[in-house]
């Protein structure tokens, strides 16, 4: 056998992983609004939302959600979010959040400020190892 045959025959089994676990992780990032990496947890998630929301900060809300959108369906959904946030007295500093089920990979969340009956459903997805808020589904 050839010496040069036996060495790719040997990188293969060495190169093989590395090449399936970058298409995995390009996969991870084609699944979030800006490619970025998911956050570590989903009140970091949900607080980055509503933070967004507050500002309509379309970069800030495409940090923290999993879908691909433009500004304008962006702007279609922080806008009720925020109308929703303003009627509940929910913000960025004074949320708290309430896990009530889990699917799979998404964790539905009940988020108020003092009353949990005035709540806003959010629902967080696990991508890769951290999560991203499921927004602009219906």
């Amino acid at each position: 056998m050839n010496l040069r045959r036996t060495c790719r025959i040997a990188a293969v089994p060495l190169v093989l992983p590395l090449a399936l676990a970058a298409v995995g992780c390009s996969a991870v990032h084609e699944e979030t609004c800006d490619g970025g990496w998911p956050v570590s947890d989903p009140q970091t998630a949900v607080q980055g939302l509503l933070e967004a929301a507050e500002s309509s900060d379309y970069e800030k809300a495409c940090s923290v959600i999993s879908l691909k959108l433009d500004d304008e369906a962006i702007e279609e959904h922080l806008t009720p979010l925020k109308s929703e946030m303003d009627s509940k007295q929910v913000t960025s500093s004074n949320f708290k959040m309430h896990k009530y089920e889990r699917g799979g990979s998404a964790h539905f969340y009940n988020v108020y400020a003092e009353q949990p009956e005035m709540a806003i459903d959010i629902v967080v997805v696990n991508v890769g190892k951290g999560y991203r808020v499921a927004f602009g589904e219906e």
